[in-house]
């Protein structure tokens, strides 16, 4: 809630606006209760995509959990590490480029040898072995050669390079704004005034079935086994709350995000929570229904501006999930009431923003430039990292591993 702050500096306004701006069976149950959801995936097939900031976590997701998650998808997401803590980083290098990104390949090893994220094996992750990356070089908001940077990093760190889609000429992708590409978008394919949804019609592209394709590569594509219509009852909400209760019980510190009568940093109750929505969704493909099915787990993360059931119920994911014999679970960041614009032509942020009493989130990203961790610069990028407790406890219901 930007309003309510007073910030005089014009540098930090333009910082708070630009960063926090990246943007059957089970019909007849009305919402799984967290305690209950389906414990039906299984553990050694969990993997996990994303746009925007939901990209950004979705990697860092998979780095910090290398041994349990087998592959990776980032749509029009900044490189692993890029803010290292700072805002201004995050729009000057992560979004804009004014500069060129630097290898962040050093500090994840670092990470993985102090055991804050996953130890390697020979220096490569143990189960984290496939990558997909879609980046238009029209991106105006993450820009592509901060997708370039993204690459780098996973080709180094996984040890193989991801399958990358930049768009084609043919529909017109190679030209879309910032957002996933989907047959069933919603937005023009090319940034638009109007945007809305970030989830754009460029032809047939279909980045959730690229990215699917991508991590299962033994399961090749036949455009008629995509589900053209799923029942509404099938998309389940689920509640989240008790797995951020987990996580926030162990009082871990939490950045405030708003000022009381000009100067007092406070956190609102949407922080406490760590900025995430009490509910979530979840889609259970029929052939994954039955007893003793084994199918794989795969978290779909929305990105900033975008609410969650018109992502799930969009993007494409589900139309695929029973093709890829997946459970896809889509975690949620609540929505702010007060979003803002983002534009990188406003200039450069100066790094007094990186000192700022509050850390807002107007515009529901993940948390991927660390606006929960405060002074701590690099908990963000670990497993200790709030939000990645909480996805990690949703899938750990989901496939009831340790």
């Amino acid at each position: 809630m930007l309003h309510r702050m007073n910030v005089k500096h014009t540098g930090l306004r333009v910082a708070l606006a630009v960063c926090l701006g990246l943007a059957s069976t089970m019909g007849s149950t009305p919402a799984w209760a967290a305690r209950h959801l389906p414990a039906i995936g299984d553990p050694g097939n969990v993997t996990v995509s994303g746009i925007s900031s939901g990209a950004a976590m979705a990697v860092q997701y998979a780095v910090a959990h290398s041994q349990s998650v087998s592959g990776v998808g980032a749509i029009a997401g900044p490189g692993w590490g890029c803010a290292q803590g700072r805002v201004s980083q995050a729009i000057n290098t992560c979004m804009c480029v004014r500069e060129a990104p630097a290898s962040t390949l050093p500090m994840a090893r670092q990470f993985a040898s102090s055991g804050a994220i996953d130890r390697l094996m020979s220096g490569k992750p143990q189960s984290l072995s496939r990558a997909f990356v879609f980046h238009s070089p029209d991106d105006a908001t993450v820009q592509a050669a901060s997708g370039d940077a993204g690459i780098s990093f996973l080709r180094e760190f996984i040890g193989q390079a991801p399958t990358v889609d930049r768009g084609n000429a043919t529909d017109g992708s190679n030209h879309a704004g910032h957002g996933i590409l989907s047959p069933d978008g919603s937005d023009s394919c090319a940034a638009s005034p109007r945007d809305s949804s970030y989830v754009r019609h460029c032809g047939q592209e279909d980045n959730a079935r690229d990215a699917l394709h991508a991590l299962f590569p033994q399961r090749p594509i036949d455009a008629s086994q995509r589900i053209a219509s799923i029942p509404e009852g099938d998309l389940q909400p689920f509640d989240q709350t008790p797995f951020i209760d987990e996580v926030t019980s162990a009082s871990p510190y939490i950045a405030p995000d708003l000022l009381w009568l000009s100067f007092w940093p406070y956190r609102s109750d949407r922080r406490d929570r760590l900025d995430m929505a009490a509910t979530g969704y979840l889609y259970v493909p029929p052939s994954c229904r039955a007893a003793g099915a084994r199918c794989g787990v795969h978290v779909a993360l929305h990105g900033c501006k975008q609410d969650v059931r018109t992502f799930a119920r969009t993007t494409g994911y589900i139309h695929w999930a029973e093709h890829f014999r997946v459970i896809v679970v889509f975690p949620a960041v609540q929505q702010g009431s007060s979003p803002v614009s983002e534009s990188c032509s406003a200039g450069a942020v100066p790094s007094l923003a990186d000192a700022a009493w509050i850390q807002p989130n107007p515009n529901g990203c993940w948390d991927w430039w660390g606006y929960l961790d405060g002074t701590d610069r690099t908990r963000y990028l670990t497993r200790s990292a709030p939000q990645v407790q909480v996805i990690e406890r949703i899938v750990r219901a989901l496939t009831r591993s340790n």
